[in-house]
């Protein structure tokens, strides 16, 4: 059923366009008006239609400041359907309507082809390329704007779709943030860019000391990580051909047991608490959740002295970039240390989602994995084996 004209020409006025476009029409015809008036009047009183002709004209430039070109924004909800929180998609698509201009919801059933979830890569990779089709459709109709984008997603592909857009070559890459404290705001969280390469500032420096202490727990201070040095904690046990590796883990939220729990699965591979058999969460492999990993030759902690991180994107950058720093260093420190020769570094990470693309975007060309941590197995008893059929009752028994 096509809806009537004056229906949609008030469902248009009642838009951000719509405003704009009957504001540049009515006060524009209101300016012209006035001239000729100024000009008669002008060796008369002309004040009062000055003031008329500057407001009409500042409001025509309110007027285009509100039909301007907004960029593009793109929601992304990568969480599993099970894990998906339905208010926090709305407020990101919202957010992205009043923001920009195009919005792109990517449907999560895109996502699983068949009905059949894609690997963690493969969903970076096509989340990307929709990002750079719509773009590129967005450019080619003569539009400009920036390209922000409005992800809810896991640690893992937050930091795989990092990886994936450093590839790609757009002139402003936003990322966005979904606040903790509130759900319903959404903030500027990083952007994408060369400048989070650089040495940190003093105000990034200080913003770093006031939420990430100098030295981990089991560090001393004559060795602890500052943004220009690192020295990582050895695990004497480990054999020598894991050595190379070099387990990074990354606290910047407050969730109990984390440090605990990453430092026991890259000194050991083990997935299971040694205390009392409980599953830690981490896996390092999808079909096998029991599986074993390699264990690491030394670690690093970077951990939070805050609850919550400042969230700002000066905060958020600033801790990005000191993320890159520490950890560049700390692979310098262990490669020399241990005398081996390429170190792979494993990333234990829960932070700001923000901060986590942003890591994976700056070592986009490093190797370094991450190791998945599902919430769903944190803290599950280990699985009761089977009990083993005893004899029948009418079986033989073998006499010694």
């Amino acid at each position: 059923m096509q809806t009537p004209w004056y229906r949609q020409l008030w469902g248009f006025l009642r838009t951000r366009d719509g405003l704009g476009t009957l504001m540049i029409a009515a006060f524009s015809a209101l300016a012209l008006g006035v001239v000729p008036n100024m000009l008669e009047k002008l060796w008369d009183s002309g004040w009062f239609y000055l003031a008329v002709f500057l407001v009409a004209a500042v409001t025509v430039v309110l007027g285009w400041m509100l039909r301007r070109e907004r960029g593009v924004g793109v929601v992304i909800p990568l969480f599993p359907q099970a894990l998906t929180q339905t208010s926090r998609v709305t407020e990101m698509r919202r957010a992205s309507a009043k923001n920009h201009a195009s919005t792109l919801f990517i449907d999560p059933r895109l996502l699983r082809p068949g009905d059949r979830p894609l690997s963690p890569a493969d969903r970076a990779d096509l989340v990307t390329n929709l990002i750079d089709a719509r773009v590129d459709e967005y450019k080619s109709s003569g539009a400009e704007g920036n390209v922000t984008l409005y992800p809810l997603a896991q640690m893992r592909d937050g930091f795989l779709l990092g990886r994936r857009l450093f590839n790609d070559q757009h002139a402003s890459l936003t990322v966005m943030h979904s606040s903790r404290a509130d759900e319903r705001t959404v903030v500027p969280g990083v952007v994408l860019g060369s400048h989070l390469a650089q040495p940190l500032t003093p105000a990034q420096q200080s913003l770093v000391a006031a939420t990430i202490p100098r030295s981990a727990p089991d560090e001393t201070q004559a060795h602890a990580p500052t943004p220009a040095h690192s020295r990582p904690v050895a695990h004497p046990d480990c054999p020598a051909q894991h050595r190379h590796r070099l387990a990074l883990i990354v606290r910047l939220t407050p969730v109990a047991g984390m440090t605990d729990d990453a430092r026991h699965v890259a000194r050991t591979g083990q997935v299971r608490r040694p205390s009392d058999a409980t599953h830690t969460g981490y896996v390092f492999d999808e079909s096998d959740p029991e599986a074993a990993g390699s264990p690491c030759g030394a670690h690093l902690v970077i951990e939070s002295s805050v609850g919550q991180l400042p969230e700002t994107r000066e905060a958020f950058e600033a801790v990005a970039a000191h993320l890159r720093q520490t950890s560049a260093a700390a692979k310098d420190a262990w490669q020399t240390e241990s005398g081996t020769g390429a170190v792979e570094t494993r990333l234990f990470i829960t932070a700001p989602l923000p901060i986590t693309i942003a890591f994976g975007w700056l070592t986009a060309n490093e190797n370094i994995s991450i190791v998945h941590h599902h919430r769903e197995l944190l803290n599950t008893p280990a699985p009761v084996p089977d009990p083993v059929p005893g004899p029948g009752p009418g079986s033989a028994q073998a006499t010694p």
